[in-house]
Formats: C-alpha cells, sequence, structure tokens
C-alpha cells in the first residue's frame, strides 16, 4: 500500500483522493491545504491527520508519495519542487504551472534524485480519446490532414470549490474534470483583464482565461495525436465574463489543426473534435454522445436549471490513470505523459500568447531559440 501524503484538499483534492482510493493501492496518510478547515473536512473523510505545512506534512509522512493539487497556482510549482528536493516522488495535477521557468525549476530538482516526477493527464485516458488515436495509428483515416477541436465551458460559481464528499454539486457539473476544478470564480478570473475585446498590452496578461485554461488541455492532446508542432497562430476576444481563443497549429507532420476555447459560454461544458485524411473522418461531440442528462430545477435565486450530462461507464477512466500512475512508481513503467511532454505543451502555449500579442504566426524553433529552451526535453525526467 502506498503512503499518499496530499498537498491541496480543495474540490480537486477531494475528488483525487476518491480516484486514488478507488485504486485499492494507496492510503491517504496526511494533509496539508493553506485552508485549515478544508484540509480537515478531507481528513476526516479520510481518516488520516492535518497538517499546517507542507514541511510539517513531509516529515510525518517520510515515504510514499506526495500529491500536489494546491489550490493557489503560485504555490504548485514551490510544492513540488519542496517535495523533489526532499527525496520524494511526486504526481502533481495539470496545468503543471503557468511559467515555463516553474516547469524547467521542477524539471532540475527531479534530477539529482532517483525519483519520480509525474503530471496527471485525463484526456490520454478518456475512452474516446483512447480509441480515436488507436484508429489513427491503425491509419483509419490516412495521414491526418485537418483537425477541428472546441472546448466550451461556464465560468466556475463562486461556490465551485465547495463540494460536499460523496456528492458533486451542481456548479460542479457543467465544468470538465480535465481543467483545474479547485479554484472558485474569484480565482479563475482575478488574473484576467477584461479588456472588452481590445488586446492585452504585452507582459500584462498573467497567463490564464481560456488559452491556459482550456485550449491548453487541446494543444497538449493534439501533440499526442498528431506529434510536434511547426507553428502557431492564435488570436483573442475578451468581454466582460467572456474569453474566446483560436489557436491555429501546423504540426511537423503537414497536419494543420484549428483549436477553440470559448470560457463564460452559456451552455454546459462541450468538448468536440473532428479528424480529417483521406480515408475519411473521426468525430467526437460530447453533447451528441451523453448517455444521461439529468436536468434539476436551479437553487432559489438561480437564473437557470442545473443540467448534467453524462455517460456512465463501470470502468472510471480517472481511476485507470491513477492505477496507471502508481504502478509508474512501484514498477517502473513508463509514463503515458512524461513532464517533458508537459513542458513541450506549455512552450507551444507560450507561443500561441505570444502570436496573440504580435498578431504574428510564431515557429517553434524561432520561439524556442529566442528563449533559450534548448537545454533538453528530458532533463530531470526519470520516466
Amino acid at each position: 500500500m502506498i503512503q499518499i501524503a496530499m498537498a491541496g484538499a480543495g474540490a480537486a483534492g477531494m475528488r483525487y483522493t476518491q480516484h486514488l482510493l478507488k485504486t485499492g493501492q494507496a492510503q491517504i496518510a496526511g494533509i496539508f491545504d493553506e485552508t485549515q478547515e478544508a484540509a480537515a473536512e478531507l481528513a476526516a473523510h479520510c481518516g488520516c491527520s492535518v497538517f499546517a505545512s507542507l514541511e510539517a506534512l513531509l516529515e510525518a509522512v517520510p515515504e510514499g508519495v506526495v500529491f500536489v493539487c494546491s489550490r493557489q497556482p503560485e504555490n504548485k510549482a514551490r510544492h513540488v519542487i519542496q517535495a523533489l528536493q526532499q527525496g520524494r516522488h511526486v504526481i502533481a495535477e495539470l496545468p503543471a504551472a503557468s511559467r515555463l521557468q516553474d516547469v524547467r525549476d521542477m524539471l532540475a530538482a527531479a534530477g539529482p534524485s532517483a525519483k519520480r516526477l509525474l503530471f496527471t493527464n485525463p484526456e490520454r485516458f478518456y475512452f474516446h480519446n483512447a480509441d480515436v488515436k488507436k484508429r489513427i495509428a491503425g491509419g483509419a483515416i490516412g495521414s491526418i490532414g485537418m483537425i477541428n477541436a472546441k472546448r466550451y465551458s461556464p465560468l466556475p460559481s463562486e461556490h465551485a470549490d465547495s463540494i460536499s464528499y460523496g456528492a458533486a454539486s451542481d456548479d460542479s457539473v457543467s465544468l470538465s474534470p480535465a481543467i483545474q476544478p479547485g479554484a472558485n470564480q474569484a480565482a479563475w478570473t482575478d488574473s484576467i483583464r477584461w479588456s472588452n475585446g481590445q488586446q492585452e498590452p504585452e507582459g500584462q496578461e498573467a497567463p490564464a482565461g481560456a488559452l491556459y485554461r482550456l485550449a491548453l488541455s487541446d494543444i497538449g492532446h493534439l501533440r499526442w495525436i498528431a506529434g510536434d508542432v511547426a507553428s502557431v497562430y492564435a488570436m483573442r476576444t475578451v468581454a466582460e465574463g467572456l474569453d474566446y481563443v483560436l489557436v491555429t497549429l501546423k504540426f511537423q507532420c503537414g497536419a494543420i489543426a484549428n483549436i477553440e476555447a470559448y470560457w463564460g459560454y452559456p451552455g454546459g461544458y462541450v468538448s468536440a473534435a473532428e479528424y480529417a485524411g483521406p480515408k475519411g473522418v473521426i468525430r467526437y461531440d460530447s453533447r451528441k454522445t451523453n448517455a444521461l442528462s439529468i436536468h434539476k430545477t436551479g437553487h432559489a435565486g438561480a437564473h437557470a436549471q442545473a443540467k448534467h450530462q453524462s455517460s456512465p461507464s463501470f470502468r472510471d477512466p480517472e481511476v485507470a490513470e491513477f492505477t496507471h500512475l502508481l504502478s509508474c512508481i512501484t514498477d517502473s513503467q513508463q509514463p503515458v505523459s512524461t513532464a517533458a511532454d508537459v513542458l513541450e505543451t506549455l512552450k507551444v502555449t507560450d507561443a500561441a500568447l505570444q502570436s496573440i500579442r504580435s498578431g504574428q504566426p510564431v515557429e517553434m524553433a524561432a520561439f524556442a531559440a529566442a528563449d533559450q529552451l534548448d537545454d533538453g526535453k528530458g532533463d530531470g525526467e526519470r520516466a
């Protein structure tokens, strides 16, 4: 049984502890969170102790794995690096960080030790995505020529971080489990400058919004499907409560991908993709594949009904992901998503931000050279 030290007790921490316990391979040994009340509530659910600091947690749980899902993004990299420097295996949720340097620092901290640095990436374990990759790799549509992907999400509720254990809240049902669920609306929007459609001055826009909350997931997923990216062009428009980004990727294999990311969508969460090649087309649309729809009357004062759509399954892809991540530690398996993978995806996302600011396409080779990122893809990776 692997001992898990949890750094983070928000909605994300709650969901991840449930998945970890369902694997039958993990035991939650202790929890730390900046909000003691949240840590105490999750600890009561898991039957473990609460710690006032990460240092105290690491001292009390000297073996096992540190799972980092800190609610404050600026703390995530610090907690990952601190655990690695203490000689611990670390699993961290995506997005790993909002700055490339943070991910490089994580890789550097992992380098001197024999410990693993792993990241969650549920997109690669969802059954439809795994099936698409298998079919494309098997030549079902021939060489990929064109990809159209979209990911729409409503803004999280002000109370999205207040989730009862053992039950999903109405506020959370429209959000993708692939995007960071542990922050309330204020945490998601504080770093956005609502510019009413005007371009942000360079250096004034924090990495956040639709590009880093939504499009980043599709950029990482499409890199898994189509390989390395050659160039990026992106556009963005922002208004109060609405953030829309369009990213065009040209892959080294010759394929072109258009990614739409719409944050502030008035409907429920939507994920869709279309892959076209000379032999045919593969399509996926979450609005057409959900097997179950539940409509509930909104709470008092709510302006709309709550709608929950899902496809219940005897197998949970996120539990399968955590089983895989734990096996990477116990059996030295190769992770489906490596730390170097995470770094490359963030590079492409940063290049998209540069394109938004400049209004020009960005060549990845030139972007990497300019940013002095030629220090090795796998630096510190112990995959």
